[in-house]
């Protein structure tokens, strides 16, 4: 069996989306012949922890965890956090922040470039080499963010000759995060080097959708293929609920067009406002609870956080399932994994998307939903009132599995990264 040395940040205990793509290609790279093994962090900074994952690692996988010098203990003490607490998961675009978090912030743009887990880098490297001598892996594959890691790999990669497949799950210098850092010209200049360095010298590029190859092949001349993230098989169930219920899995943060989604809702007759709940699995933005507040006739829970297989399960009461925009310059190019998880649950989807992007057209394509644009009000409320009133004795909407959504399995997806490590002569 051949050996793939799998970099990633995000492994298990570690919870949120940036976790499920390495383990969805973890749990089949064996159907293909190909043995994972692991590079991690002892303890990521991560925005959750979920111990449920562990029970997706194949038996016997390697996983080796190195220690990371990162600046978060710091962070927290100059804000005034907990040791434990985990990193905040949305960015308030109201909120005023204080003077320490303000520095923290500009310490961490200009100081700590591509990212602030940079610090795990000579760790990586050194705990690689071993590996790689010990294991005698016939690729490497780095998923990021942190792009910082993908510095380590491609000195894993210079040193022992080992074909290079770096993967980048989001942009790297347009990513939505960066935009909402204090950096200096200088500081920008170092990053764009970083980047080109990169996607200049790994052997392939993989990434998550054709918007975000498009992007990324302007950049290079190396070939980017597109894997997608894939959904997992379930064993998909309706459990009936007494309200028709519109779920949001995950966090959901103010740079995501929630605001027109409510305002739809509210567009509703008061009839369907009677028979409607809406279900945040996940933190949501504070103006989005304020604004729901202020609207006393919408139903709404809130769950903070579930673990993954107690999440899926929690959306198996969904009659509609709720995608939203990411208000950024590279939206149309952005496909959130959830989308993925929600294909898999089978409910019509309601997602808020730009014209001609990757969602509208995996939707129009595999017939799970539809997409609208934020200002398109009235028609979010007459789609929602549609499904609503498809089945007026109960709400189980549950679509036929279709042939074209097979496409997008974590299976077929990954059998798709293997042709790409064959394609490299291994």
């Amino acid at each position: 069996m051949k050996k793939a040395l799998i970099i990633t940040y995000y492994w298990p205990p570690a919870g949120g989306p940036g976790v499920q793509r390495a383990l969805n290609i973890v749990e089949h790279l064996p159907e293909f012949g190909w043995e994972p093994i692991i590079l991690t962090v002892e303890k990521p900074s991560a925005p959750a922890v979920d111990e449920s994952l562990f029970s997706r690692i194949p038996k016997n996988c390697k996983v080796y965890r190195t220690r990371a010098n990162e600046p978060f203990t710091a962070y927290k003490k100059l804000t005034g956090r907990k040791t434990e607490a985990t990193l905040p998961k949305n960015i308030s675009l109201k909120k005023k922040i204080s003077l320490s978090e303000r520095l923290s912030y500009w310490v961490r743009a200009n100081f700590f470039i591509p990212d602030a887990r940079k610090g795990w880098k000579k760790f990586m490297v050194k705990e690689g080499l071993k590996i790689i001598k010990n294991e005698k892996p016939d690729i490497i594959f780095s998923t990021s963010p942190p792009h910082s890691l993908q510095l380590g790999a491609k000195q894993l990669a210079k040193k022992s000759g080992i074909p290079w497949v770096a993967d980048l799950r989001d942009p790297w210098t347009e990513a939505y995060w960066e935009t909402q850092m204090p950096k200096t010209a200088g500081s920008k200049k170092k990053n764009l080097k970083y980047e080109k360095d990169i996607l200049g010298t790994a052997n392939r590029i993989t990434t998550v959708g054709t918007g975000i190859r498009k992007l990324i092949q302007k950049k290079t001349t190396q070939p980017v293929s597109v894997i997608y993230n894939g959904y997992r098989e379930l064993n998909n169930e309706f459990i009936p609920s007494e309200y028709f219920e519109i779920l949001h899995l995950g966090n959901l943060g103010a740079m995501q067009s929630c605001k027109e989604f409510i305002e739809a809702v509210d567009c509703l007759g008061k009839i369907e406002k009677k028979r409607l709940r809406l279900v945040f699995v996940g933190t949501l933005a504070d103006e989005y609870i304020e604004m729901i507040n202020n609207k006393p006739d919408i139903n709404v829970e809130y769950i903070d956080f579930l673990p993954y297989d107690k999440m899926i399960t929690r959306a198996m009461s969904a009659s509609m399932l709720f995608l939203p925009r990411l208000n950024s310059s590279y939206s149309k190019s952005l496909i959130s994994a959830k989308l993925f998880d929600y294909l898999a649950l089978r409910r019509p989807i309601l997602a808020i998307a730009d014209k001609g992007s990757d969602i509208e057209n995996i939707l129009q394509h595999t017939g799970n939903g539809q997409s609208f644009l934020p200002e398109e009000i009235k028609a979010i409320s007459a789609y929602i009132s549609s499904i609503m009133n498809t089945k007026i004795s109960q709400f189980d909407t549950i679509l036929p599995e279709k042939e074209e959504q097979k496409l997008y399995s974590s299976r077929n997806n990954v059998h798709r990264l293997v042709k790409v490590f064959e394609y490299l002569g291994i």
